[in-house]
């Protein structure tokens, strides 16, 4: 009956049907519990199939109700959400990865700018390089801030130092493992479980996906309650798509507020070789935490310090540190030029010890 109902849904799809969030439901837990010989097949053909057309809200919404009831810690972590409280708005920012143009930890980077701030909490979720060479909690452990053991120690180090970084693993005991190394390559849930994976009580967040239709994550968002939230992705030419805002190539803005969606577009000249080449990953990790540092302290190439300030600006403006995200580039810009941001990134090393 299992199987029956699985390829009833994949059928369906086929046909270019719409299900409902029920029945997606319905389709994805019994693959998530391995019910039936070739449940990944199956998958990855339903994931392929929504996709291609683009989820419906429904649908998305009906991938998280199963994931949910299969992974009840992750389910419990997000209903009793870590309240920080630490004086100062909390935002967060994180990515889809799966780029096809390849950047350095760009968001890492905005997350230590905008926690410079001092009337500004960032928390950064993190996990290991899969589709890139370098994750978050690669580069992170190479610039000397130390991962947290366990979701309890976020809290003293955002309040310590205006940042928090945790490990996706803690978050999703269940799912995370039967997901881990199934998708090198964008998807459905790439729209969602990066954000809906942050177990912390949020002000606003920003999410940059690598494709340029940024309102399905935006409009999840605002189905589960996000209330403040944007989403971001940039076209830049023949080179590939990357999850941030850049202030070059074609970018593309989805806002969340209290459950309204609203979609910006601009369309900037596409950036030249010595732009692509300073915003570039490189092979090592060192090389992109040297990439990182030299940011903030000021000496990177101003394509790569343009792309940092854009997206640390959105967060000091969904922070309310700024009036709105042209300004909150121009704080970030002057927190780097003022020596704040290297600093920051000393007083990150020595909270994460402790």
């Amino acid at each position: 009956m299992t199987v029956s109902a699985v390829a009833g849904a994949i059928r369906r799809l086929q046909d270019g049907e719409i299900l409902t969030r029920e029945d997606t439901t319905a389709a994805f837990r019994p693959i998530l519990d391995r019910d039936f010989e070739g449940c990944d097949v199956s998958w990855g053909t339903m994931f392929s199939l929504l996709h291609q057309r683009g989820a419906s809200t429904g649908e998305v919404m009906g991938l998280i109700d199963a994931i949910l009831s299969y992974d009840p810690e992750l389910d419990r972590q997000l209903r009793d959400k870590i309240e920080l409280n630490p004086g100062a708005p909390v935002v967060a920012i994180t990515g889809s990865g799966k780029e096809s143009f390849k950047t350095f930890n760009v968001s890492t980077a905005s997350a230590i700018v905008a926690s410079a701030h001092p009337g500004v909490c960032v928390i950064k979720p993190a996990g290991r390089a899969t589709s890139a060479n370098t994750g978050a909690s690669d580069v992170l452990a190479e610039l000397g801030i130390q991962m947290p053991r366990s979701l309890a120690e976020i809290a003293p180090m955002a309040r310590s130092c205006g940042l928090g970084v945790f490990d996706y693993h803690l978050t999703a005991p269940r799912y995370g493992p039967r997901y881990e190394n199934r998708f090198h390559h964008l998807h459905p849930l790439s729209h969602v479980t990066p954000w809906l994976f942050i177990p912390v009580r949020l002000d606003g967040l920003v999410f940059g996906v690598a494709e340029p239709r940024v309102e399905l994550a935006a409009r999840a968002m605002a189905a589960s309650g996000v209330h403040c939230a944007a989403v971001v992705s940039t076209g830049l030419g023949n080179a590939g798509q990357i999850d941030e805002l850049a202030p070059f190539g074609n970018a593309r803005l989805a806002t969340v507020a209290n459950g309204e969606v609203m979609l910006a577009c601009a369309q900037n000249p596409a950036p030249g070789a010595s732009q692509l080449d300073a915003i570039r990953q490189s092979a090592s990790h060192q090389a992109n935490a040297a990439a990182i540092q030299r940011v903030l302290s000021g000496q990177a190439h101003d394509a790569a310090t343009s792309l940092v300030c854009a997206n640390a600006g959105l967060l000091l403006h969904l922070a309310g540190a700024a009036p709105d995200r042209d300004h909150g580039g121009e704080l970030a810009r002057e927190i780097i030029n003022s020596g704040l941001a290297a600093c920051q990134l000393d007083r990150c090393r020595t909270a994460s010890r402790h």
